[in-house]
């Protein structure tokens, strides 16, 4: 009788270990891989924006997002207004809540709707105005996002995305976005999430970032760590400029 419960419960461990090794087999499988490439951008003397790539893979029946996040911050904008005839800055407006960078890329055009979680609308719930009378508060929050459109660092990118089978349950995600010449040196969060039936079902995130080399770098760091020096050196550099553009256009003129 011993030897028949030990051998029952010998039997019972094994199944319950088989389930283990069953469940982490499944969750491996489910898991959101992502790879960005370059995971570093360098912006020289020289640089005009660059074009990132992700690449990844998620589970079979899953649709994709992803996102580029930068830190978020304050800005402060000026408002304008009527005063009689003339339009002018009428105030200060700070907006607080917004990333310095947002974009965002999808499987499919109806995951970036209006509704969904994803988005610039999914921006304005975390943005908050000050120096806007209440009424006008969603007017200049559409401007802004308008503003940072324009600007290339907000965009939205229905269908960039693209998704192959590869076996093994799995799909292939792959996209490219472009990272504008005036995105500011920081560090950023890629992120990819897997969707299925309008939700997501899990996110990976891996860093990115974009940093100054060589002269670009040397500007800045003396700006930060010798002011004065900076300044002179700005000076001299407007000084020179002025000269030489004023003596290639008298030279001009004189022919």
């Amino acid at each position: 009788m011993r030897d028949r419960l030990r051998r029952g419960r010998t039997v019972v461990w094994c199944l319950a270990f088989l389930m283990i090794l069953g469940l982490a087999g499944s969750v491996g499988a489910e898991s959101v891989i992502l790879q960005v490439v370059p995971p570093v951008v360098e912006i020289s003397a020289f640089y005009h924006g660059s074009e990132v790539t992700i690449t990844g893979t998620l589970p079979a029946g899953h649709q994709a997002v992803a996102e580029v996040v930068g830190p978020v911050g304050q800005e402060h904008l000026m408002r304008k207004g009527r005063r009689g005839p003339l339009w002018m800055n009428v105030g200060e407006v700070t907006v607080s809540g917004a990333p310095s960078l947002y974009m965002v890329m999808s499987s499919t055009a109806d995951l970036l709707a209006e509704a969904s979680p994803w988005g610039l609308q999914s921006l304005k719930k975390d943005i908050t105005l000050t120096g806007v009378p209440e009424k006008e508060t969603g007017k200049f929050l559409k401007q802004f996002m308008e503003l940072k459109q324009s600007e290339e660092i907000y965009a939205v990118l229905p269908g960039a995305l693209k998704l192959t089978p590869v076996g093994d349950g799995r799909l292939e995600v792959t996209g490219k976005f472009w990272l504008p010449a005036n995105v500011k040196p920081e560090k950023y969060k890629v992120c990819l999430t897997a969707i299925r039936d309008g939700q997501a079902v899990e996110q990976q995130c891996v860093p990115l970032a974009v940093q100054m080399i060589g002269f670009p770098a040397l500007l800045m760091s003396m700006a930060f760590e010798h002011g004065l020096l900076y300044g002179i050196l700005a000076v001299v550099i407007a000084i020179f400029t002025g000269f030489l553009m004023g003596y290639l256009f008298k030279g001009g003129g004189g022919h």
